[in-house]
């Protein structure tokens, strides 16, 4: 089936659904929520869920700690639509289903995209529970999630990626973060196509490239949000330090401890984003 069309038949379905509830049918924000971060979708009242068994096209994850739904919340009458449950490639999902959420909501007219994710740290600077703000990506997995035919209704063939995340969006974040006495720092994320993770020699690589921390998302994400002209900002939290950096084994479970650790000043900090911005 066509790719547009998916999108359209999904966001008819949840347009449906919100309607039959007494919602909006319209989303200004669609964010992403990173490993061990989706519980902050539960901490608003008056909040919509939707598993996405009950949504066509809409493939379920299959990592622990990715939970399979969407949440839409009304929050100072901006309305947020929250991913709990981000689909990576390597699960052996397509690009298509891994960006198709973003598109969806951006097909209900979201116009700013909010990425967060679990990352390791690359930067001898940088600590487990450092939250960092991402001013650039490199993309390093091979792929991009624009290969094929170019669907024209959500954007060029050939998008810029000179300013992929919103300098604005960026600094209005650090002046909330001072002004609150929360803690950022800022850094390029380099994205590589797992599930395992980076040698020691990779990861020197990567420091000598630029790059402060790693991961396994968002990049996929980054690139279609600015294909379909979307305002986007993106938040790692540093879960462990990478590979080489200290002696020790890295596990998914640590990551998703360090995240559920440092859960509270994320929300703390993704609430001020979401109320002021």
């Amino acid at each position: 089936m066509d790719e547009y069309k998916k999108i359209n038949e999904a966001s008819a379905q949840i347009k449906a659904i919100l309607n039959d509830n007494g919602c909006d049918q319209h989303v200004d924000t669609f964010i992403a929520l990173g490993s061990g971060l989706g519980p902050f979708a539960d901490t608003f009242e008056q909040s919509l869920k939707i598993s996405n068994k009950d949504l066509p096209h809409f493939p379920t994850t299959t990592v622990q700690g990715h939970a399979g739904e969407i949440v839409i919340s009304k929050i100072n009458d901006k309305v947020c639509m929250f991913q709990k449950g981000r689909l990576h490639a390597y699960e052996g999902h397509s690009y298509n289903d891994v960006i198709r959420p973003l598109r969806i909501a951006r097909n209900l007219g979201a116009k700013t995209l909010i990425l967060t994710n679990a990352a390791g740290g690359i930067n001898p600077s940088y600590s487990p529970g450092d939250l960092v703000l991402i001013k650039d990506h490199i993309n390093l997995s091979g792929r991009n999630p624009l290969v094929g035919k170019n669907i024209d209704e959500l954007g060029p063939r050939f998008p810029d990626l000179s300013e992929v995340y919103s300098y604005k969006l960026m600094n209005d974040t650090k002046k909330i973060a001072q002004d609150n006495k929360i803690l950022v720092k800022e850094g390029v994320y380099i994205h590589v196509s797992g599930p395992s993770y980076e040698t020691p020699a990779e990861i020197r690589m990567f420091a000598k490239l630029g790059a402060d921390m790693v991961g396994m998302s968002t990049v996929p994400e980054a690139i279609a949000g600015k294909h379909c002209d979307m305002n986007i900002l993106g938040i790692s939290c540093i879960t462990n330090y990478a590979a080489g950096i200290v002696n020790q084994k890295l596990t998914h479970e640590d990551v998703q401890d360090v995240a559920k650790k440092t859960m509270e000043k994320f929300s703390n900090l993704l609430n001020l984003i979401l109320t002021k911005l």
